[in-house]
């Protein structure tokens, strides 16, 4: 028996309790098992369970765990600790991490797990220690399918909310203003990543997108310089207009700040057009800030 193993302990675990029950003795049982006769005396005896060491995650399909899976693809990592794994949450939004804190608290049944800014890098952080949803998270796509494809739109809103946003672009094709509403739903160096949320998209919701190169991703420090990725980086995105209209419903972003954005887009759109006029409207209430729009001082 590996002690390192939660799935492997209560596997044995489960051997011992069926033939207890079949009348056999603990001495017998550690014969025909292999478990040692403290072991089994300790669960049968004591009633000592294989998972007190840690906290087991028994997945039930919800539209939290399914949006926990989408953010862990996006944004999450998992770190090891010894035997013990951490997921983690990094990033610059601290509504992001304050909601992914709350949905994992609900999932877990726990309360929210605390969100730390973290100063030097003006960003924030929220962890969760548990093991067995670590593993849980870690599984390969066809493993989560079903809990994904029972709430689907949590899994999407959940890679949305982490690298998505809607793209709103104001720009001059044949000399003319032109207003125009996408929708990034994810950015990733994996193509199988964005390739099944893709399917996801389509299968479940009757909804097209596309891969886009996006480039390289950005160089980032490490040690005494920069560390340059070799990856490329693709965008996942939806471009006819019925269809940004129907993600909003169905899916829509999670994050207030992107949702307000993506609706005030589709407003205009659907108002003014994609010309001229559409552009004067929407640049009245909105202005680009350094990486995105952002909405105007005292704008309606």
């Amino acid at each position: 028996m590996n002690d390192q193993s939660l799935e492997g302990r209560i596997r044995d675990y489960d051997d011992v309790i069926r033939l207890s029950q079949d009348g056999r003795s603990p001495a017998e049982i550690s014969y025909l098992t292999g478990i040692a006769d403290g072991t089994i005396r300790g669960w049968l005896v004591d009633h000592r369970k294989p998972w007190t060491r840690y906290e087991l995650f028994r997945p039930t399909s919800s539209e939290q765990l399914s949006y926990a899976i989408g953010v862990y693809m996006g944004d999450g990592s998992i770190s090891k600790q010894g035997n013990r794994s951490v997921l983690r949450l990094h990033v610059k939004d601290r509504e992001f991490a304050r909601r992914f804190s709350s949905t994992c608290s609900q999932i877990l049944g726990k309360k929210p797990y605390s969100v730390r800014h973290i100063a030097d890098r003006d960003k924030y952080e929220t962890t969760v220690a548990n093991t067995s949803f670590c593993k849980f998270l870690e599984q390969t796509f066809s493993q989560l399918d079903p809990y994904i494809r029972d709430h689907p739109s949590g899994f999407l809103r959940g890679l949305a909310d982490s690298d998505g946003c809607p793209a709103i672009t104001t720009t001059k094709k044949r000399g003319k203003p032109w207003f125009f509403v996408q929708i990034v739903v994810a950015t990733s160096t994996s193509i199988s990543l964005l390739s099944y949320a893709r399917t996801i998209l389509g299968e479940c919701f009757k909804l097209k997108a596309t891969l886009v190169y996006k480039g390289k991703p950005r160089p980032r420090p490490y040690e005494n310089g920069f560390f340059h990725s070799k990856k490329r980086v693709f965008d996942l995105r939806i471009s006819r207009f019925e269809d940004i209209r129907r993600f909003s419903r169905v899916v829509g972003f999670g994050l207030s700040r992107k949702q307000v954005k993506l609706e005030s887009a589709i407003a205009v759109r659907q108002s003014f057009g994609s010309g001229e006029k559409a552009v004067e409207e929407w640049t009245r209430n909105w202005e680009h800030g350094k990486t995105e729009w952002v909405r105007r001082k005292g704008a309606s």
